[in-house]
C-alpha cells in the first residue's frame, strides 16, 4: 500500500510534529511505501520504504496565509497518487484530491478556523482575506466528505468538532514518550514548581505569573521562543515577574528541561489544551500536576483535587501539592498515563491506516 503523510512544516517542534514523526516511524517498520510531503522536513532518515518529498518554500512573508495556502495545494497535488493520505498538520488543511481514503488527525478543535470565517475585513485587505476564507470554507466542506476519516486527540476535541461540523471522529490519544522521563519518577524532588510552554499568548502565561506571585512558591517557567513575537512576550513576562521566587528561562536544551521535570515536585499548567503532552510527560517524571478543571485535562488528570478554578484555588492546590497532600495519587497517575504511550498510539494509528473501509 502507498501511504502519504502531509505535514507542511516541522520548523517549530510541538504536539503535531511529534505525532507526525511517530506515525512516520511506525510506517517505516511496515512494508508500506510511505512518503512524507512537506515544505520543511524533520531530521528523519529516508529508507527503502520511507521517502521525503520536499517542495520549495515561497518567499511572501507579508502574505504568509496565501503562501501557506499555495504550498498546501501543491502538497496535495503531488500526493495524488497515494492509496491513503494522512494529514498531520495542527491546522485544518484539506484540498481537492483523487485519493479515496484520507485520515485527518485533529490536534485542535478547529474553533479558531470556524471563528475566522465569521470575520469581516475592509477594502483591499478584505479581498485578500475573503480568498483565504473561501479556501478555509472549502476545507470544512471536504471535511464532511465520507472519504475523510477524522481522528481526534481527545474526547474533548471530538465533542467540539462534532458540535461545529456535525461529524464524529475516532479518539486516538497522541504519543507521549513516557519512558524518557520515567527514570526520574522516584528521584528526590525539590519543593519547587515548573511549567513548560511556548511563549505564546494562548498559553496563558501571565496567569501563571499571577498564581506564582500569590503562592510565593519557587517557580520556574521554561519556554521556547523562536520568533520575534515570542521573544517580545518573554521579555514582557520577565518584567511582570520581578520576584525572587520566579525564574523565566528561554530555549533550554532538552537535557536541562528533563532535569527540571525530574527534580520538581509540582507541574503547573495554566492554559487550555486539547490534550497537553507536557502534562503527561511531567506525570511520568513524578511531578504532581495542577491543571485547569476543564478541557482535555479531565482525561489526562482524572483526579478532581488536582484541577483548579481560578488563580486563588490554583495557588492553594499548588501549595498543598508541595506539602505532600496529593502524594498518594502519584502511583495511580503513573498507571493512568500508560494509555498515552508511543506504543499505544502507533499501534492504534497503524490499525486505522491499514483498515479497509
Amino acid at each position: 500500500m502507498k501511504v502519504g503523510l502531509i505535514h507542511p512544516s516541522f520548523k517549530v517542534p510541538g504536539g503535531a510534529e511529534i505525532t507526525s514523526t511517530c506515525i512516520l516511524e511506525a510506517l517505516r517498520r511496515t512494508s508500506h511505501a510511505t512518503t512524507l510531503y512537506t515544505v520543511e522536513p524533520p531530521a528523519i532518515e529516508e529508507s527503502q520504504n520511507l521517502k521525503v518529498h520536499k517542495i520549495k518554500r515561497g518567499n511572501l512573508p507579508s502574505l504568509w496565509r496565501y503562501q501557506r495556502m499555495k504550498e498546501v495545494r501543491k502538497l496535495f497535488s503531488d500526493a495524488s497518487g497515494e492509496d491513503v493520505l494522512v494529514i498531520g498538520s495542527g491546522n485544518l488543511i484539506l484540498e481537492k484530491t483523487p485519493v479515496k481514503r484520507i485520515i485527518l488527525y485533529c490536534h485542535s478543535t478547529f474553533e479558531a478556523e470556524h471563528e475566522f470565517l465569521k470575520k469581516k475585513f475592509p477594502s483591499i485587505k478584505g479581498a485578500y482575506y475573503r480568498m483565504i476564507q473561501n479556501n478555509l470554507s472549502a476545507s470544512f466542506e471536504r471535511l464532511r466528505d465520507p472519504s475523510v476519516k477524522l481522528v481526534s486527540n481527545s474526547n474533548f476535541t471530538r465533542k467540539v468538532i462534532m458540535d461545529i461540523t456535525g461529524k464524529d471522529s475516532l479518539v486516538i490519544y497522541p504519543p507521549v514518550d513516557i519512558r524518557k522521563f520515567s527514570g526520574w519518577f522516584d528521584s528526590s524532588k525539590d519543593s519547587s514548581v515548573v511549567t513548560l510552554s511556548r511563549f505564546s499568548p494562548e498559553k496563558n502565561l501571565k496567569f501563571a505569573i499571577e498564581v506564582a506571585k500569590i503562592g510565593k512558591f519557587k517557580y520556574t517557567l521554561i519556554g521556547s521562543a523562536k520568533f520575534e513575537s515570542q521573544l517580545n512576550l518573554y521579555n514582557e513576562l520577565r518584567r511582570e515577574a520581578e520576584s525572587s521566587n520566579i525564574s523565566i528561562l528561554p530555549n533550554l536544551p532538552s537535557s536541562d528541561i528533563e532535569k527540571f521535570l525530574g527534580c520538581s515536585k509540582v507541574y503547573f499548567h495554566p492554559s487550555k489544551e486539547t490534550f497537553g503532552i507536557s502534562v503527561v510527560e511531567a506525570i511520568s517524571a513524578g511531578c504532581i500536576p495542577i491543571v485547569p478543571d476543564a478541557f482535555a485535562f479531565l482525561e489526562t488528570v482524572p483526579f478532581e483535587q488536582l484541577r483548579f478554578k481560578g488563580s486563588e484555588e490554583a495557588a492553594l492546590k499548588i501549595k498543598d501539592a508541595l506539602e505532600g497532600k496529593y502524594d498518594h495519587l502519584r502511583q495511580m497517575l503513573k498507571l493512568h498515563i500508560e494509555k498515552f504511550s508511543v506504543e499505544n498510539f502507533q499501534s492504534n494509528m497503524l490499525k486505522e491506516i491499514e483498515s479497509i473501509n
